[in-house]
């Protein structure tokens, strides 16, 4: 797995190491334009092989653009785990901690982000690896919220239900940050955590026991 900085520059291939060369590749492209900016050509002169070493390991563009996000979904947890180990277990905290991984994330890795969560390009679900990679991010909000009920700080309900709702508030956040639909508000160097920070207080007031 990539460090939490995202993609570096992609090392010079070697036997082996095929695969991961691609993806990174693909990463940079990515980063730079978007998922036009993705074919396997590109890829591969990026990577620094002949045209036909990609359809080694990806049978075409949205095979690549899969195992791309899979990696992205992959940094995502890593992050927000990190988040919650250093945040305090007091269930409010834990949710801004989540949040903020997110957002940072999404300014951070722009393309990946839209392209993660697009559903335009591929159908997740019929990519095994990368269905359970996704879900595995949405299991970490769903475990604080049934952290929070067993601890009597949520209202009682289905939490896989609950975590959607902060996950939708959490992704139409970060989405009008990177848009730059939020200024002024999250202008200067504190104004983002600001405005994340505000918006979880408020969507844990509908959380909270009462």
């Amino acid at each position: 797995m990539e460090s939490q900085s995202g993609p570096q520059k992609p090392k010079a291939y070697h036997h082996g190491d095929l695969r991961n060369a691609l993806i990174h590749a693909g990463l940079e492209l990515l980063a730079e334009g978007g998922a036009q900016e993705l074919d396997l050509r590109k890829v591969a002169r990026r990577a620094g092989v002949s045209h036909a070493a990609p359809y080694r390991h990806f049978a075409d563009k949205q095979a690549l653009i899969a195992a791309i996000t899979e990696e992205g979904f992959h940094w995502l947890a890593e992050r927000i785990e990190t988040a919650l180990r250093e945040v305090a277990v007091e269930p409010f905290e834990q949710l801004v901690g989540i949040a903020l991984a997110y957002v940072h994330f999404a300014q951070e890795h722009t393309w990946l982000m839209r392209e993660m969560f697009s559903g335009l390009t591929i159908e997740r679900e019929t990519f095994e690896s990368l269905h359970t990679a996704s879900k595995t991010v949405y299991r970490l909000y769903t475990d604080v919220i049934r952290r929070g009920q067993e601890s009597g700080k949520f209202v009682t309900g289905d939490p896989a239900a609950l975590a959607g709702v902060f996950w939708s508030v959490l992704h139409g956040l970060a989405i009008l940050i990177i848009e730059k639909q939020m200024r002024p508000y999250t202008d200067g160097p504190e104004g983002t955590e600001r405005v994340t920070r505000y918006t979880i207080e408020s969507l844990y007031g509908g959380f909270a026991r009462r």
